[in-house]
């Protein structure tokens, strides 16, 4: 390859890692999100295979880090709209979740939590209004979860879920995990 064309590339990838720097995390992960389309889960699997031991154990390391002294998630949107306010706190996560709509049972995970309701990833479109029996474990929790709730929106990421009637027990332990620290 000549060294003009390989130094133009790397003059753009530079440019391009020194934008996306400058963007905070949810901007980062939302750009992910567009880049990966609807695999964000896998592609970091696999990035994280992938690495060697070393830089795991460092990821690890840098991860175990932000656990101890992140602040509470904020809800961004990048389309140049005002953030619109939630009425309950939410919290990033990965929990494993399976759940019915119309008969069918799905596997997928919950991306964010809170006391209203949930976000799960899927591919799967569904209508608004649709019920959806959720069953899940919080970290930390000894009990399952088997919850009832209504599509609240779905979009091509995944769709959020609106609890019908959560008991104040189950209220109670979900509130607890969204204030932890992560």
């Amino acid at each position: 390859m000549p060294a003009d064309l390989d130094s133009g590339r790397l003059d753009i990838t530079f440019r391009l890692f020194q934008l996306v720097s400058r963007l905070d995390r949810d901007q980062q992960f939302q750009l992910l999100k567009q880049l990966t389309g609807e695999r964000v889960t896998l592609h970091l699997f696999k990035q994280i295979v992938e690495m060697a031991e070393s830089e795991q154990l460092l990821l690890l390391e840098r991860l175990g880090q932000l656990a101890e002294g992140e602040a509470e998630e904020r809800t961004l949107h990048l389309m140049g709209s005002e953030p619109r306010m939630r009425e309950y706190p939410r919290k990033s996560c990965l929990i494993n979740a399976d759940y019915r709509v119309r008969g069918r049972e799905c596997r997928s995970y919950i991306l964010d939590i809170s006391i209203g309701g949930v976000f799960i990833e899927t591919r799967d479109r569904y209508a608004v209004g649709e019920e959806v029996i959720l069953n899940f474990n919080l970290p930390d929790h000894p009990q399952p979860f088997s919850l009832r709730g209504r599509i609240a929106w779905s979009g091509p990421e995944g769709f959020g879920v609106k609890f019908d009637h959560l008991p104040p027990s189950q209220g109670s332990a979900i509130r607890r995990y969204v204030e932890q620290p992560r």
